[in-house]
């Protein structure tokens, strides 16, 4: 059971990786400021949680409180993750410092258009390198794509979207159920592990700006 925590806050993780990428995408895809009528945008972008991201896992539940992803990212959807923290993964097993390895990570799709549950887009990420290390009092296990699993996929919903999983006014990510294989680590870690959760996507007003108050927008 101990052994299956080792992986609390991995998939999770990657999984908001993946909505922070915001990387190649369908070359009909813009992406703009404010709203549909707004400017381009391109310059820097965060990636934050909203609420509880959880995990799961031969009956086990996991949950960490903080998710922030940045990179940078074209009007064109083309981008980068270049940094991300994670913190306060915790389980009725104990705690769990996650971090990801082999940054950045580039190859990924984001494309416009009714999608699942509703949803104005898609965000499709299949970089080979995309890798997540969790490290609990027992060991170090590590996560990422193999066998049958070769990407991640994510339900886009624009700010207005009345739809959209959370309330909050801005462009969302939402994981459904996705996974990641185990690449390496002790035995006793899991094989693999689902993980669901929303985050919210914001770029700067000014480039040199300190804060992310920018909202975001997705169209053809």
């Amino acid at each position: 059971m101990k052994a299956l925590v080792r992986r609390i806050g991995t998939p999770t993780l990657a999984a908001l990786a993946a909505i922070g990428l915001t990387a190649a995408t369908a070359s009909a895809t813009t992406v703009h400021r404010d709203t549909a009528a707004g400017a381009s945008y391109s310059g820097p972008y965060q990636i934050t949680n909203i609420g509880a991201l959880t995990i799961s896992g031969s009956g086990i539940t996991a949950s960490c409180s903080g998710v922030d992803l940045r990179g940078d990212l074209t009007s064109s959807g083309t981008g980068t993750l270049t940094s991300a923290s994670v913190t306060g993964c915790t389980s009725s097993l104990g705690n769990a410092t996650v971090k990801f390895l082999n940054l950045p990570y580039t190859q990924g799709s984001l494309t416009q258009g009714n999608g699942p549950a509703g949803s104005d887009g898609k965000l499709t990420f299949s970089d080979p390198n995309l890798s997540i290390q969790a490290t609990f009092s027992l060991g170090t296990c590590t996560y990422g794509f193999g066998g049958s699993t070769t990407s991640l996929s994510f339900n886009v919903f624009n700010r207005d979207n009345a739809g959209r999983p959370n309330s909050a006014d801005d462009l969302q990510g939402q994981i459904l159920n996705a996974g990641l294989n185990k690449t390496g680590g002790s035995v006793l870690c899991p094989g693999s592990a689902t993980a669901n959760g929303i985050g919210k996507a914001r770029g700067k007003v000014t480039t040199g700006a300190a804060t992310y108050d920018q909202k975001l927008y997705l169209t053809p």
